[in-house]
């Protein structure tokens, strides 16, 4: 198995790949260890919890905490740790992580699959929103587009 962490970013037309680690219905979160060149368990969740959509990363990225760029891909598929998928940018969700010794961004890109027949529509993160609900709507944190970095 290649090192998934030196994948390129791009995959052509605007879409990036990104590397799925955890997926959809998991009950436990696993991590991709570039020295195995696999998959290893991170730590279970709490009982009666499952990941609602893919997490993955971002290969050839780095974040402020050190690690690949975070993702999540929002589509129905079910998929498997290690699957590289062509995805379009929706937006990202901007968080601070703290730690006993520091505060850093540690931001989410939303996705979804470059080919996927249910979300094919959506081009911002605004598509996700119900459209019944404006005071939930309101109540999410800000979200931003993200501007590839050439």
């Amino acid at each position: 198995m290649p090192n998934l962490l030196n994948l390129p970013t791009r995959a052509g037309d605007g879409a990036i790949h990104i590397v799925v680690e955890t997926p959809r219905g998991a009950r436990a979160k696993l991590t991709y260890d570039p020295e195995l060149k696999t998959f290893v368990l991170s730590k279970p969740l709490m009982l009666g919890l499952s990941y609602p959509y893919d997490w993955g990363f971002i290969p050839s990225t780095r974040a402020d905490d050190g690690d690949p760029l975070d993702a999540l891909v929002i589509h129905d598929a079910a998929t498997y740790p290690g699957l590289v998928m062509r995805c379009k940018l929706l937006g990202v969700l901007q968080t601070l992580q703290e730690t006993k010794q520091h505060r850093f961004r540690n931001e989410r890109i939303i996705a979804v699959p470059e080919d996927s027949h249910r979300e094919r529509e959506l081009s911002d993160v605004q598509g996700l929103l119900p459209r019944s609900s404006k005071s939930w709507k309101n109540s999410l944190p800000p979200l931003t587009s993200w501007k590839p970095r050439h």
